[in-house]
């Protein structure tokens, strides 16, 4: 695909996204000097089109990962700070950029970070006082939405200030959540391991479905921390959840701005659906359909002529593109006509339209069908895979007879859904 369809194709998502909160957690593996120059400048262009962006880095600076449960006594405390100190102000100098010829140019980013985040002492655990270890108590959420309407870029550090003036390490993957539910994120995205070795490739899932994957997996793999907490996050009631790569270039765009992405996303809604098709996707289904009636593979059919029939469509939808589609024109009482079958060309060979043919059986069983028909000229091997039988013309309903047109001379197919 040339840059420009991928350009246009990406349109969608900039108008979904402007004026939407997102939160983005930049975990260890993403803070190198050799990936973070440029991930700085995906960000500014996510802040340059309309996102608001909360920004919570990690700042682990021991060879074991500090968890919720550790003393954080002073000399850790010490370390602790003067890591995020240093990984602040060279976030804050890269977000500053902006020499000529390269993406900063222009970008006049301003990045805010302060005492946005009140915390408590976490206290006691199993008899040890974990000190400086802290928990979130308030996160002053007008303060940090003052700075998003002004297209700033909210920072925050995994500290938080006590109401007695103490300094609180809080664990980074407790407070990404926190963010996310107060804050009333539309989006939470982690960078960090390589989340599809985890997944074996798999894309997107739902929360049970990654919590059923997490449970048989040992805590040590990579990524593991990352999902954990996007399952969290999604269980938090945040609409969706983007794990990707922090160590190849280019991720978070590549995972925001594509249709299948790059990462794991775990949706609340329903990314990936069939559905029963309504006048909204009446253009959505004429793309479809366009290059079949160009190969004159499906008889031409005009908007009108969809609209008057929508009911009788259904149609996969993925993140708000039609896909996918077919009609069931009812033929009697028990008998329909199988019709309009098209898969975008993108999402072809992969199952799609099998997943398509099983939804549509489904639904016509519910109406009352027994008997599918299909008509087709160039698409007859497809139909048989998929337990059609050859029939003579005869063999239609005598109403569909009468609209049979011998000059195109479509073979006919039937299949039995009781």
């Amino acid at each position: 695909m040339d840059f420009v369809s991928l350009f246009r194709n990406s349109a969608p998502y900039i108008h979904a996204y402007r004026g939407k909160t997102t939160v983005i957690w930049l975990r260890d593996q993403a803070i190198s000097q050799e990936r973070l120059r440029s991930l700085i400048s995906d960000l500014a262009l996510l802040n340059s089109l309309g996102l608001k962006l909360v920004v919570l880095f990690d700042a682990d600076c021991f060879e074991q990962r500090l968890n919720p449960q550790d003393i954080i006594d002073d000399d850790t405390l010490k370390q602790l700070t003067e890591e995020i100190g240093r990984r602040r102000y060279m976030l804050e100098a890269l977000f500053s950029q902006g020499i000529a010829n390269s993406p900063m140019h222009g970008s006049k980013m301003r990045v805010i970070s302060g005492n946005f985040v009140m915390a408590r002492p976490a206290g006691v655990f199993e008899g040890q006082d974990l000190k400086a270890q802290g928990r979130v108590r308030r996160i002053d959420v007008a303060a940090i939405r003052e700075q998003l309407d002004k297209k700033h870029l909210v920072l925050i550090p995994p500290l938080g200030y006590s109401i007695t003036g103490d300094i609180l390490y809080l664990p980074p993957e407790q407070l990404v959540i926190e963010l996310a539910k107060q804050t009333f994120a539309d989006k939470v995205v982690i960078v960090g391991d390589n989340p599809l070795t985890f997944s074996q490739g798999q894309k997107e899932m739902d929360v049970s479905t990654l919590e059923a994957l997490i449970h048989t997996t040992a805590p040590d793999q990579p990524a593991y921390l990352e999902l954990l907490v996007a399952s969290k996050v999604s269980r938090a009631g945040i609409a969706r959840c983007h794990v990707v790569d922090g160590t190849v270039d280019g991720t978070l765009l590549a995972e925001l701005f594509t249709r299948d992405g790059v990462g794991i996303l775990i949706p609340r809604d329903q990314y990936d659906t069939f559905r029963r098709a309504n006048l909204n996707d009446i253009q959505g289904i004429l793309a479809l359909l366009k290059p079949l009636e160009i190969k004159q593979i499906l008889v031409k059919r005009d908007p009108e002529k969809i609209a008057s029939q929508i009911d009788s469509f259904v149609v996969n939808e993925r993140d708000g593109m039609i896909i996918g589609c077919a009609a069931v024109h009812k033929l009697s009482e028990n008998q329909a006509e199988l019709a309009c079958v098209a898969v975008h060309s993108d999402y072809q060979n992969n199952g799609r339209g099998d997943a398509l043919l099983v939804e549509v059986e489904k639904q016509a069983r519910k109406a009352g069908i027994t008997q599918l028909y299909a008509l087709t000229t160039q698409t007859e091997h497809w139909f048989v895979e998929r337990g059609f039988k050859r029939v003579d013309v005869s063999a239609l309903p005598e109403d569909r007879i009468k609209l049979y047109n011998f000059q195109r001379n479509s073979k006919v197919y039937t299949k039995s859904i009781a």
